[in-house]
């Protein structure tokens, strides 16, 4: 029995040992300079930012008004098609069904090519929205001697001590050019 508990003492000495030796191996590694940053309050904050959102609700609200206009021509020949159904010869009420169905089918085409543009708009302002980050933040994480860089929103970060955000600096800088 006495011989099982020295063994025993030996080896937790030695795994104790060996735990040591690894301990000061990972404390080789050098210090990481870790910030993050809100991309959305940038976006939202910024005056490119602020620039790219009034275009899109510029787009939004013009496509808008097309498709109520055409909207509103539809229910008028849908209503003089109810309101003359009885006076109209059945060519004339044939016609009018078919500018209906033509009309309809225009305007479910104009939604959907207004969404594809919508799209398209937001990709192209996004892209040059990224182009003109890019090099602000590299500048600024070199300045600051930044080893990691994270983006607030798309990392699950539970928790960070705002002295590390960067967000007002880039926007900052961002506004500023």
């Amino acid at each position: 029995m006495t011989r099982i508990l020295t063994v025993t003492a030996a080896t937790l000495l030695a795994a104790a040992g060996g735990s040591s030796a690894q301990t000061s191996t990972e404390l080789t590694l050098p210090t990481a300079r870790i910030a993050y940053f809100d991309a959305q309050r940038v976006a939202a904050e910024s005056v490119t930012g602020q620039t790219a959102f009034a275009e899109l609700e510029a787009f939004r609200t013009e496509a808008a008004a097309e498709i109520e206009e055409r909207n509103q021509a539809l229910m008028a020949e849908q209503q003089r098609l109810e309101s003359q159904a009885a006076v109209l010869t059945a060519t004339a009420r044939l016609d009018l069904e078919r500018s209906i169905q033509r009309n309809q089918l225009d305007i479910e085409r104009l939604l959907e090519d207004s969404q594809a543009e919508f799209l398209g708009l937001q990709q192209q302002l996004e892209a040059g929205f990224q182009v003109q980050l890019e090099p602000i933040v590299a500048a600024l994480v070199e300045e600051m001697d930044v080893h990691f860089l994270f983006e607030r929103t798309g990392v699950p970060l539970v928790w960070a001590d705002p002295a590390y955000d960067l967000t007002d600096r880039i926007i900052e800088r961002l506004d500023a050019e």
